[in-house]
């Protein structure tokens, strides 16, 4: 976990790359007095390609190794240096350096998972993600959106099923996220699945407290199946919880956004 923090605190810096630039500053000076310290160039290789310095940070990951730091967060440095020089062989050697340190570090599984799915290798890739889902005790929604990606891209025959299961343990586990729902509805669209996404739908509607949106997601897909009826209702629905909002709401620019889209939509299947 200390590296899956370290890795989020350097990831908050690359907001400003002036910042970025300073401390890499700070830590070359620091190295001109301490030209042996191992942990400085790790730091510092990893502001590196945060800040797009590629070879300046496979240098200082180089480094480490040939003063025998031989750490899972230096050869994860190496294995993100490799692939930015589009290498992904020599990155997913690295990263696998990295799990024979410490093979449960989220941060590498995370890192490797992404690997393989960039390199086409989708179920080894879903394998991981559902590993490092299983040993978190706190799993962010994006591990299975991931996780469910990447089995969906699958060529196995229980991959449909597994892209489905994923997304659904993560509601189990995590509660009915909005962010997991509407990928779930659109991994059942994916596959033709229209009755269970609408279904599905018809519970985001029941719980949403905006509904005017759900409404308006669930019409589109009516629509797909040639329900006009059933669409024209939702459209109208979503038009009246949109009244129902505080005139501050109504009138964002967002809610004034999505009121012209349904009334577009429902203006268009009535036409």
């Amino acid at each position: 976990m200390v590296l899956l923090l370290l890795w989020s605190f350097v990831s908050f810096l690359a907001a400003d790359h002036g910042d970025i630039h300073e401390r890499i500053q700070k830590l070359s000076n620091q190295i001109k007095h301490s030209p042996d310290s191992t942990e400085l160039y790790v730091t510092r290789g990893e502001l590196y390609l945060l800040h797009g310095d590629k070879k300046e940070a496979g240098d200082d990951f180089r480094f480490c190794l040939k003063k025998k730091m031989n750490t899972d967060r230096v050869f994860l440095g190496l294995s993100k240096f490799f692939f930015a020089e589009n290498m992904p062989d020599s990155s997913l050697f690295y990263v696998e350096c990295a799990l024979a340190q410490n093979g449960i570090n989220p941060a590498c599984l995370e890192w490797k998972g992404s690997v393989l799915k960039k390199i086409d290798a989708f179920c080894s890739s879903a394998d991981v993600y559902e590993y490092l889902i299983s040993i978190t005790n706190d799993p962010s929604p994006a591990l299975y959106i991931e996780a469910s990606e990447s089995w969906l891209l699958c060529d196995k025959d229980f991959a449909e099923e597994k892209t489905i299961s994923i997304l659904q343990a993560g509601l189990d586990r995590l509660g009915p996220l909005h962010v997991l729902e509407n990928k779930l509805v659109d991994v059942y669209l994916h596959l033709n699945r229209t009755s269970e996404a609408i279904q599905l739908q018809t519970e985001i509607i029941d719980q949403s407290t905006l509904k005017a949106i759900p409404y308006y997601q669930r019409a589109k897909t009516l629509i797909s199946i040639g329900d006009y009826t059933g669409a024209k209702d939702d459209l109208t629905a979503a038009i009246h919880a949109l009244d129902q909002l505080s005139n501050y709401k109504k009138n964002t620019r967002a809610m004034r956004k999505i009121r012209n889209d349904i009334e577009s939509l429902l203006k268009e299947i009535t036409n």
